[in-house]
């Protein structure tokens, strides 16, 4: 009776309570009468270092394991300069466009500040401010990009001090701009000469427009001439005379306040601010100084080794016997 009960229910016999719930996924049991399959047994044994299959040393399955455990970092792009940077990633340039406008900034340092100046106020309210910074780049590579004229405040003390024109201003303005990596030594060269002059406007201009034009590559320096005018206590009007040639001579004045320097040592110790206004046009027009002294006799040597005639000193007219 019992047994019946539970055949009534629809359990086979053998079955387990709970066992007909799992009979619709395939979880069937075995029809088939007969023993249990044997449990399985071991497995094979392996060659020594490594298994049959993986065809690789316990060791070199663990370094495996590591690296593919651990994966090499990702390499990172190159970092960009700060002001570069700072501009491409206001107007979101692409990466490509930023990586190319940092190399050609790396190669105009002098011009750095006043360029990217230009470049903000070019690409502020554009479409497409990669497209124009491209073609600005391209500008750079020819040679044909002309940064931002910036108003320097040590220029404006230099004007105040000197009281400037403003077209003096304006020119040296252009010269901190493009020669930004030397705007110190300009600035500090160019005040030493202003103190010097008569007129500081024109010979601020002159100096600027050299700089500019590329006739002078750096301004001259004139605590050279000033050695030479505290050695030999020159007059005040040889001391603006010297400051004229080392103005008209920017190029080799070094070279030509050295040859004074010898000149007066060995023939014009005393007399140094007379002597060097008997040179004064000699030097002016290009000459150098000679090596003899130019009231003796003869032919003089320059120190250029060239021979020039020498003037001689003119005498006072000899009274008539009466």
């Amino acid at each position: 009776p019992g047994m019946m009960g539970g055949m009534m229910g629809g359990m086979m016999p053998g079955m387990m309570p709970g066992m007909m719930n799992g009979m619709g996924c395939g979880m069937l049991p075995n029809s088939r009468s007969g023993p249990p399959p044997p449990p399985p047994g071991p497995p094979p044994p392996q060659p020594p270092g490594g298994s049959l299959h993986s065809g690789t040393t316990p060791a070199s399955s663990s370094r495996g394991g590591a690296s593919a455990s651990k994966a090499a970092p990702a390499r990172r792009a190159p970092k960009l300069d700060e002001e570069v940077q700072r501009l491409c990633d206001h107007f979101e340039i692409d990466p490509k466009s930023a990586k190319r406008l940092d190399e050609e900034i790396a190669k105009r340092a002098d011009t750095k500040p006043s360029d990217l100046a230009r470049l903000w106020d070019l690409l502020e309210d554009v479409g497409s401010p990669t497209c124009l910074l491209d073609l600005k780049i391209d500008e750079m590579v020819a040679g044909e990009f002309t940064g931002m004229v910036l108003n320097d405040r040590e220029v404006e003390a230099l004007a105040l001090n000197f009281s400037l024109s403003e077209e003096a201003k304006e020119k040296l303005n252009q010269v901190v701009s493009r020669r930004a990596t030397k705007k110190g030594q300009d600035l500090v060269r160019l005040e030493g000469l202003l103190t010097q002059v008569d007129k500081p406007s024109d010979v601020a201009t002159s100096m600027a427009e050299k700089l500019l034009n590329g006739k002078l590559e750096s301004l001259p320096d004139l605590s050279e001439a000033e050695d030479v005018i505290k050695k030999f206590n020159l007059t005040q009007g040889a001391k603006r005379l010297l400051v004229e040639i080392v103005l008209a001579r920017a190029n080799d004045s070094s070279r030509i306040l050295g040859q004074l320097e010898v000149y007066f040592e060995d023939h014009a110790r005393n007399r140094a601010s007379e002597v060097l206004r008997e040179l004064s046009g000699r030097l002016l027009a290009g000459g150098d100084v000679p090596e003899e002294p130019l009231w003796r006799g003869g032919k003089s040597r320059s120190h250029s080794g060239r021979g020039e005639r020498r003037g001689r000193r003119s005498r006072s007219p000899q009274p008539r016997p009466g």
